[in-house]
């Protein structure tokens, strides 16, 4: 495959995982009306986590690679930047 395909379905990843992430903040965003909400809920997550894990199942091997390398790296940016807002964004210690 050539780079182009590589960097696309690298790319690919970064995308399905970043649509992954969000559909699983829907839960907390729509829990206070999980009641009538939860099919959309439920769609959203399988919806999005069926359609990563039916691309990654379809793939081939060298293929595979680049698209996990995708995932992999959104989740890893997405958990440093959660991280560094805790660490930059403290509020200050209460003053006397």
């Amino acid at each position: 495959m050539t780079r182009l395909g590589e960097v696309s379905l690298f790319l690919l990843g970064m995308y399905l995982s970043m649509r992954a992430v969000a559909a699983s903040y829907r839960v907390l965003d729509l829990w206070y009306a999980i009641g009538t909400e939860y099919p959309a809920v439920i769609r959203g997550l399988l919806g999005w986590g069926g359609t990563t894990v039916a691309i990654a199942v379809l793939l081939g091997r060298h293929h595979r690679n680049a698209f996990l390398c995708g995932l992999l790296a959104f989740l890893l940016f997405y958990l440093g930047i959660y991280g560094a807002r805790h660490l930059f964004l403290r509020k200050p210690a209460p003053t006397a």
